[in-house]
């Protein structure tokens, strides 16, 4: 297309459908979350931060997170487009430095799509298969378990799971948010089959299944684990940098911004979907940390996830790791609930992972619709208002990152995912502090809601200013020491390699716009089109 038909963009209109609901937009940001990662994070949150009060670390997200949230709110509707984050820095700070935020950002979300059918069996289905075997006493459920945690195994349903999501992704946006909803559903009944089962049985209950069925005794292992180096009490200092893997799981309610060309009454869903996704899914991990610790007792699980993390030989249970959800054969032997709670489990980083390739898709599309890339990614598919060229690049690096994560190394150095999206948070925090005052021509469009003040100071400075500040505690939180120690610093210098390879990839695309008569420059002086 002539720059006289698109000018500094590849058109006049986005060619996307606004058909995403308030609703949808919070059902949306929940399922980023991943409803029973919670879970997992139990685990590792208690084994790396000894000592950590997870039920208090739930409620404090909650204070903690809402500026992030309502700054992110802002910005979708004063420029409710696709590409969250990269719109708005890209047009306030600098092009080349939206561009290597939400580049990042792309970055890590594709590191955990490789991961998430992994995930789904390895966390989900193989500990159904041996919550079963324990139950019924088959050791073919035992080994059938196993085969399917197979590098071999998950790479075929892998493979499978990408393409369905190809296919979901070329529908209209109404569609893909119906079939989310049904897998939302499905994790919320993982969520409540697995509080049933606990609370049915009670204390008593879990620590004499334990005892006869386990091959372990639980004040032994409370014991093991405090002799071991696990702390006998709460700490407060464990809580406070413990928060980091509450954040963790709480990373994705401010999603939707990044779909926000498809999201209908942006000034009230937006507002609605990311700070209702916060409280609400802040207050589900309460009561599912709350119900575990009064129930399995909150330095039982502390120390039994100690010794399995370190390795402990006084670690014998038949499960890799000591999630929660695995502990629960222990405290019923219903299989339809142990089923649900499991499932539920399983579906969760296949819904997650259907939610951030969704939002890369879009991410992309908004790099190339200002040029940044190649300008055929930006094509849609008239009838579905789909990115389908996106959809299918990402869908084969989808199915590259499971690859690398099943037959590789390469991961093990991928450990500062928290690291590298709230850089991305405190950069955008730095951009609305300065938003009303460096482009007062958007800013005085926007509607009033974010125009407004608190002693003549925008309030999306003042949000903007907690949210650097809180966003730059959690980076230094994940730099500080855990149980294994130091991290390898070479390490974190590959990660942080995300970053110059971003600014190469915009400088090349600077370099050749300009060569072709449509300077990159041009396409930042003002919002894309609708």
């Amino acid at each position: 297309m002539s720059k006289e038909e698109g000018g500094a963009y590849v058109r006049r209109a986005s060619g996307l459908i606004r058909e995403i609901s308030g609703w949808d937009a919070l059902m949306y940001n929940m399922a980023s979350m991943g409803v029973l990662f919670v879970l997992i994070y139990t685990t590792w949150g208690l084994a790396l931060y000894p000592g950590a009060n997870l039920p208090l670390t739930a409620l404090i997200a909650i204070p903690l997170g809402l500026p992030l949230a309502l700054t992110y709110a802002l910005f979708s509707i004063a420029m409710p487009r696709s590409g969250g984050d990269y719109v708005w820095i890209s047009r306030v700070l600098h092009p080349a430095l939206g561009f290597m935020i939400n580049f990042s950002l792309v970055f890590v979300l594709l590191v955990a799509i490789g991961i998430e059918p992994s995930w789904a069996l390895q966390y989900g289905i193989a500990p159904l298969l041996q919550s079963l075997s324990i139950v019924y006493g088959d050791p073919g459920l035992a080994s059938l378990a196993n085969t399917v945690s197979s590098p071999e195994f998950v790479t075929v349903v892998g493979l499978v799971y990408f393409i369905l999501i190809g296919l979901a992704l070329t529908r209209r946006p109404r569609t893909i948010m119906k079939i989310k909803w049904v897998l939302f559903t499905i994790t919320i009944l993982g969520a409540l089959a697995y509080l049933v089962g606990l609370l049915s049985a009670g204390t008593q209950t879990f620590i004499s299944n334990f005892n006869s069925m386990s091959g372990m005794k639980y004040d032994e292992v409370i014991k093991a684990a405090v002799k071991e180096g696990y702390p006998s009490t709460f700490l407060w200092a464990a809580t406070m940098l413990g928060i980091v893997y509450t954040f963790l799981n709480l990373i994705g309610y401010v999603f939707s911004s990044y779909i926000g060309g498809e999201v209908k009454e942006a000034q009230k869903s937006q507002l609605i979907s990311m700070t209702g996704a916060l409280i609400i899914f802040a207050l589900l991990m309460f009561v599912v940390y709350q119900v575990t610790f009064s129930v399995m007792g909150g330095e039982f699980v502390g120390g039994i996830s100690y010794l399995a993390e370190t390795g402990s030989k006084a670690y014998t249970l038949p499960f890799p790791e000591p999630f929660p959800h695995t502990l629960l054969v222990y405290a019923t032997s219903n299989p339809v609930i142990l089923a649900l709670a499991n499932i539920g489990v399983a579906i969760t980083p296949l819904l997650a992972g259907f939610a951030y390739i969704f939002l890369i898709t879009r991410n992309i599309f908004a790099w190339a619709f200002d040029r940044v890339v190649p300008t055929s990614l930006s094509k849609v598919d008239e009838k579905y208002g789909s990115p389908y060229v996106t959809t299918i690049l990402v869908i084969i690096l989808a199915m590259i990152f499971q690859a690398l994560w099943l037959y590789t190394t390469v991961f093990q150095f991928v450990l500062y995912i928290t690291t590298i999206i709230f850089i991305g948070y405190v950069v955008t925090g730095i951009t609305a502090i300065i938003f009303p005052y460096k482009r007062k021509d958007i800013y005085e469009a926007s509607p009033k809601i974010v125009r407004s003040k608190i002693g003549g100071i925008p309030v999306i400075s003042i949000l903007g200013l907690l949210t650097t500040i809180i966003s730059a505690f959690v980076v230094y939180a994940t730099l500080t020491p855990t149980l294994g120690g130091i991290m390898d610093p070479n390490a974190l210098f590959l990660n942080m390699l995300v970053y110059p390879v971003a600014l190469i990839i915009f400088a090349i695309a600077y370099v050749y716009r300009k060569k072709t008569g449509i300077p990159l420059e041009y396409s930042f002086k003002e919002v894309p089109p609708v």
